[in-house]
């Protein structure tokens, strides 16, 4: 564990400490002060210690998933002011409404998903600190996807992460290998530290820290050896991060520019499309579910089986030829 992860769940931690020891009625205080006076940080102060406390994840919860949580949580203020919706006292078809108002402005299922539990988490939070009763987003639930999962994204193929990787600086050719042959997700890319390589192992790996605080190797490439290897030379005074950016929105932005730059449709793909080539490469190649579950670092096997479908879309249809 990296030191500046272990301070952030100690200040995390310290903070659901120090909140959890304040009176019941100091906790209803600072809650309505802060909805009233449009405080914003002091109540996601008393989310947070909430989460902390009582999530199943404690303090391991990730700086991404908070991030998620806190543009949700502002998204939702932002609404209710607009509707005239009292955070407090919302009417009974509040969260319905708000959930419905994210589906109909264009909102993935999955991004929704992120904001119904952000919106769970913050009344959970108001009920803890006795600041309301309500409680409009308990049986709320995002309308079910007509689409299947393995239609909603798109894979790279290998002369396409080719044409990338020749556009590519040093800095952003580790990007794509590092999702194209390991399968990292974007926010385990940019949260990498050069403590995490063991570039003198045989073979080389990755120490990933993953979704839901899990852990994992991940062997590298040897293409993906060799550009880390170029980026290290490259920039021997920098230090922690792997890369000199942090943020997934500056992943995004490269892609989206490498992409036009190659001649590569980017919609469907993203980022996130370079873990699927990984995945489904990883699968076709073993027809391991279990070994490809853990390479991606999946808690269950039932999320990796959209890439069994993904590898039966590679194939070329049986009536193609008829």
């Amino acid at each position: 564990m990296t030191l500046a992860l272990m301070q952030a769940r100690m200040h995390l931690q310290a903070n659901a400490q120090q909140v959890a020891g304040l009176p019941a009625e100091e906790k209803r205080r600072r809650a309505l002060r802060a909805i009233q006076e449009r405080d914003l940080d002091s109540l996601w102060a008393l989310v947070l210690a909430h989460l902390v406390l009582h999530s199943r994840r404690g303090a391991k919860i990730s700086a991404n998933t908070l991030t998620k949580y806190r543009q949700a949580y502002e998204m939702y203020w932002t609404w209710t002011e607009q509707a005239g919706v009292m955070i407090t006292r919302p009417h009974k078809d509040a969260g319905l409404s708000y959930i419905r108002y994210l589906e109909a402005n264009g909102r993935v299922r999955s991004t929704v998903g992120w904001h119904l539990a952000s919106c769970k988490a913050l009344y959970e939070a108001l009920r803890w600190c006795s600041a309301t009763e309500s409680d409009p987003f308990r049986d709320v639930r995002p309308v079910a996807d007509a689409t299947p999962q393995h239609q909603k994204g798109r894979l790279y193929t290998q002369d396409q992460i080719s044409a990338l990787l020749g556009v590519a600086n040093a800095e952003e050719a580790v990007v794509v290998l590092l999702g194209a042959d390991c399968g990292l997700r974007v926010s385990e890319i940019m949260g990498l530290q050069r403590s995490h390589l063991h570039m003198t192992e045989e073979p080389p790996t990755v120490y990933v820290l993953g979704k839901g605080a899990k852990t994992r190797e991940v062997p590298l490439s040897r293409r993906t050896e060799a550009a880390l290897r170029r980026w290290l030379d490259m920039t021997p005074g920098w230090g922690p991060a792997l890369l000199g950016a942090t943020s997934p929105d500056w992943a995004e932005y490269t892609m989206k520019r490498l992409c036009k730059q190659a001649g590569v449709e980017y919609a469907k793909r993203t980022v996130h499309g370079l873990r699927r080539t990984a995945g489904t490469r990883l699968y076709e190649e073993t027809l391991d579910l279990l070994e490809t579950r853990d390479f991606l670092g999946h808690s269950s096997a039932q999320t990796t089986e959209v890439y069994v479908q993904y590898a039966r879309n590679k194939k070329k249809p049986t009536n193609r030829d008829w």
